[in-house]
Parts: C-alpha cells; sequence; structure tokens
C-alpha cells in the first residue's frame, strides 16, 4: 500500500529530478564489471578505447527511468563507432545494460517512445550481428526472444501500475463521496430533528404558561390547586429544559413543508396497522407499566421504531417482523427485528443513501442526543436486528 501511494504521489508531482544512490550504484557496478572484462580480452580493440566506449554506454544506465528514450539512444549511438571500427565484445556487462535500457523503454515509455525506444533497441541487437556476435538464425532468434522479453515484461509492469493507481484513485474518490453523502445525511437528520425538538419545546411553553396563568387565578381561593399547578409548571419547565440542551448546537434548517402534530407512543399500534397495511407481518409486545416520557424522548423512540420498520419493508418485504418496547426503571428499551423472509434476505446493514432521513444514520443520531446506546447487526439464522437503550435519568435531568 506504501508502494502505491508512492506511486500515486510519483503520477501527481512528476519524475524525480535526478537518478537514485541505487541507479548510481548499479551503474558503476556494471562499469567495474565491463573494465575487468576489457582486462580480461573480452573487447577487441585497443584497451584504452575499448574502456572509454563502454564506460561511456553504460552511464546511460543511472538515467534510465528518467529519460528511458534519451538514454537506450545514447548508449546505442555510443557503441557505434566501436562496433563498427573493431567489432562487438562478448560481455556480459553489455548484455545486462541493454536488458536494463529495453525494459527500462517498456516500463516508462509509451505510444511514440515505446516505438522509438524499440528501434534503437533492434539496433542494438543489430550492431551485435554485425560486430560478429550473432552468426546463425539460433543466434537472432535467441537474442530477439531474451530482449523482447524484456520489453513485453517492462510494458506489462507499466500497465499493471497503471490499472492499480487507477483503481486506488477510483477508490479514494469513491470513500470521498460515500463520506460526502453520509456528511450530508447526518447534517439533513439533525435539520429534521431540530425542527422536531423546537416544536415540542414550543409545546411545552405553551403548558407553562396556561398552567401559570391556572396558578395564578386560584392562587387567592384554592392555594392546593395552585400549589399543584406550580409544581405542574415546574416540572414542564425541567422537560422544557431538557429539550433546550438538546436543541442548543443542532443547525436548525427552516422550510416551507406543512407541519404535522408531533406522534407519541400511544400512536405505535396504529404504527404497526399501517405497515401491516404495507405488506409486513409484525408482533408488537410491550413490557413494563407505561411511564410518562418527555415529550422528545418520546418522539425519537417512535421514530427509531418507524425508521426500523421502514427499512425491513425496503430491503425484506416478505420478512416477519417484532417489535418490542420495554419500560424499565432506569431505561427505555427498543427492539426491532426480523426473519429475513423466506431465503433470510435481511442480512445487510439497513442503510438507504438515496434516502438519508432513515437508516442507520438518522437512528444513531437521535440515539445519541440523549446518551443513549445503538445497536445493529444481522442475525445469525438470518434476518436483522436493531436494538436502541434511552436512559431515562438523562432525559427528565
Amino acid at each position: 500500500m506504501e508502494r502505491l501511494s508512492w506511486l500515486i504521489r510519483e503520477r501527481r508531482v512528476g519524475k524525480r529530478p535526478a537518478p537514485s544512490i541505487l541507479d548510481w550504484l548499479l551503474t558503476l557496478a556494471l562499469v567495474v564489471i565491463a573494465l575487468l572484462e576489457i582486462g580480461s580480452g573480452a573487447f577487441p580493440g585497443p584497451v584504452a578505447v575499448a574502456a572509454a566506449f563502454q564506460v561511456a554506454s553504460t552511464l546511460p544506465v543511472a538515467f534510465r527511468r528518467l529519460a528511458p528514450l534519451q538514454a537506450i539512444t545514447v548508449s546505442v549511438l555510443v557503441s557505434v563507432p566501436y562496433v563498427l571500427a573493431y567489432g562487438a565484445g562478448n560481455s556480459l556487462s553489455g548484455a545486462v545494460t541493454l536488458l536494463l535500457l529495453v525494459y527500462s523503454v517498456g516500463r516508462n515509455t509509451r505510444g511514440r517512445e515505446l516505438l522509438a525506444g524499440s528501434a534503437m533497441g533492434l539496433l542494438m541487437i543489430v550492431e551485435l550481428g554485425i560486430g560478429g556476435r550473432l552468426v546463425t538464425l539460433e543466434d537472432w532468434i535467441y537474442v530477439l526472444l531474451i530482449y523482447g522479453a524484456a520489453l513485453v515484461f517492462g510494458v506489462a509492469l507499466r500497465i499493471q501500475t497503471e490499472r492499480a493507481i487507477a483503481l486506488a484513485v477510483a477508490a479514494d474518490r469513491a470513500q470521498r463521496e460515500q463520506e460526502a453523502t453520509a456528511q450530508a445525511a447526518v447534517k439533513e437528520e439533525r435539520a429534521r430533528i431540530a425542527r422536531e425538538l423546537h416544536d415540542v419545546v414550543a409545546h411545552n411553553v405553551g403548558l407553562i404558561v396556561l398552567q401559570a396563568g391556572g396558578g395564578r387565578s386560584v392562587l387567592a381561593t384554592d392555594p392546593e390547586r395552585a400549589r399543584a399547578a406550580f409544581q405542574q409548571v415546574e416540572q414542564t419547565g425541567r422537560q422544557t429544559l431538557t429539550e433546550m440542551r438538546h436543541l442548543v448546537g443542532i443547525l436548525r434548517e427552516d422550510g416551507e413543508e406543512e407541519r404535522q402534530p408531533l406522534p407519541r407512543l400511544e400512536r405505535l399500534p396504529v404504527l404497526i396497522d399501517e405497515a401491516r397495511a404495507g405488506g409486513l407481518s409484525v408482533d408488537l409486545d410491550v413490557a413494563g407499566a407505561p411511564v410518562e416520557l418527555p415529550a422528545g424522548l418520546e418522539l425519537a423512540a417512535y421514530r427509531l421504531i418507524q425508521e426500523a420498520l421502514t427499512n425491513v419493508r425496503k430491503h425484506a418485504p416478505t420478512s416477519h417482523v417484532w417489535v418490542r418496547l420495554a419500560y424499565e426503571p432506569e431505561r427505555l428499551r427498543i427492539e426491532v427485528s426480523d426473519d429475513g423472509g423466506s431465503a433470510g434476505a435481511a442480512t445487510a446493514p439497513v442503510w438507504d443513501a438515496s434516502d438519508p432521513g432513515h437508516g442507520l444514520i438518522g437512528m444513531r443520531e437521535r440515539v445519541r442526543m440523549y446518551d443513549g446506546r445503538i445497536q445493529t447487526g444481522a442475525l445469525p439464522g438470518g434476518g436483522f436486528r436493531v436494538e436502541a437503550v434511552l436512559p431515562l435519568s438523562v432525559a427528565s435531568a
């Protein structure tokens, strides 16, 4: 992965401005081998001339990755006068030099540069024939196969690298788009929650005004009724303060959409009937004694069940669904599970990115507002489960 990241950076900023230390060390090693071969008599002609030409034709190896076409051209053209004058030498360093230059042409060039570099490699092979190193047809075929394989190998590696870079760039773009979509979904859901909490707060403030007015009107004639009214004002005020705390910090986007009465858990049977009318088979189980909940918390619980049922209808419309609502001493537990239908289809996370108001993003946002927790996942035998716990102590603080 680090290698791929380096390749992407190299492609964006361009090639290195100078050969690397490894390139120079490789070139130096080839020069030393060539000088040793010259000393052993592997090259015809005067030793000094052979040494000068071999060093000059080997040095371009250091630049084979920066300028592959120029490197192989210089090496070939430098070798031509020596081969024509004295013949070709039987050199390991020369063979390795040509292999590296031909490979680099395939690895780092394309189009016309690739054709020109291939022609230079072919000219180098012709030089070997002119210099007397290739005598039989088998010699020609063998050399052509060896250097042709080096060229093809370089082209194959270049194509693979470019494909890997393209896939990495596409994956990075897809991830960024997914993150942007998720952020937009979160923003939309938070705006929706803010609008609903705004209505809850406005409703509670209206109740406070009415209760305070009622208590004031009977303060002189019926102190007990007035005391009860003011206690109710205090309780409603605490709930309103809690909802205000949840509302603060959320960006509220005003819209022209028509406002509907906010649903409560007492409408849960109606929601279940609507789901059944939509084709789902739903069982509802309410455990524990229902208690009065803050309007915002009750709304969040209702929306969790509603969104879970909506996603089951989208992803597993033939499944059987169980909705469980448990009133526990310090928390409200919600569970919506399904069997995935006849084929256990609902085994993937219930998140529909095309409708950011529903799915896991909306559920998590609502639960997080009340310091609750939510768990979602596929069931072992097929189907999917959404389980959320909302603490009542936090809601009434």
